[in-house]
């Protein structure tokens, strides 16, 4: 071996390390990007603000959830009988009864939302086209007493618009519960990497690097 020359595995060992370097840098690129995108969305003020946004995403999250349980537990699960649930013919998509739909509407509508989030945050069209379609089915069962009323007459109207409008406020408490903790999860994804990188991407921090590069003495 000729003094200075690198052997095999030396030279393996350096396009590894070079290699593994190139994806960090790229992750961190990532998920700058990621930050980026959500503070811009979301709009924080501060880093302060973040951890007050986290608390009161989730609280208010927590509430619409138990409001849709409460909803349902008692406009259908008690109330149906009452309001006719029986005399409403099952859906012609998966043969499910109301009973059923009012189950299978908020769960493709959480779904739906996350799947929608998260293809907008990480810039991916998969999860996107996913979530539009489950959204879309989740309309249809939410449209389609009003629809059979109006196109087929096999259910009184006034069924119909009590039956689609309990599955519609089920589907938007659901919607905004699940939009809130996504959001509240984001910011907190946000405010811990923000710590471990040591950095900070908020409004504020930006305009005070801007003032401060502005006040800087020009160059003689």
């Amino acid at each position: 071996m000729v003094l200075g020359e690198d052997s095999p595995e030396e030279v393996q060992v350096v396009d590894n390390a070079a290699t593994v370097a190139e994806a960090g840098d790229a992750t961190s690129a990532y998920n700058m990007e990621m930050m980026e995108s959500i503070v811009q969305r979301l709009k924080p003020e501060d880093r302060h603000q973040i951890r007050d946004m986290i608390s009161e995403r989730g609280r208010t999250s927590g509430a619409l959830g138990i409001a849709s349980i409460l909803f349902w537990w008692l406009a259908i699960h008690n109330g149906g009988d009452t309001l006719g649930d029986s005399n409403l013919p099952n859906s012609m998509i998966g043969d499910f009864n109301f009973y059923h739909l009012s189950l299978v509407v908020p769960a493709l509508t959480l779904v739906a939302t996350i799947l929608l989030t998260m293809g907008r945050e990480k810039g991916q069209s998969l999860p996107s086209n996913a979530g539009g379609v489950l959204a879309v089915l989740a309309t249809f069962f939410v449209l389609e007493p009003v629809g059979r009323a109006l196109l087929m007459g096999d259910i009184e109207m006034d069924d119909s618009l009590v039956a689609s409008g309990r599955l519609a406020i089920l589907a938007v408490l659901i919607h905004l519960a699940t939009k809130m903790q996504v959001d509240s999860i984001l910011l907190e994804w946000v405010r811990g990497s923000m710590m471990s990188m040591d950095i900070d991407v908020t409004p504020e921090q930006e305009a005070s690097n801007e003032g401060q590069a502005d006040e800087a003495p020009p160059l003689v």
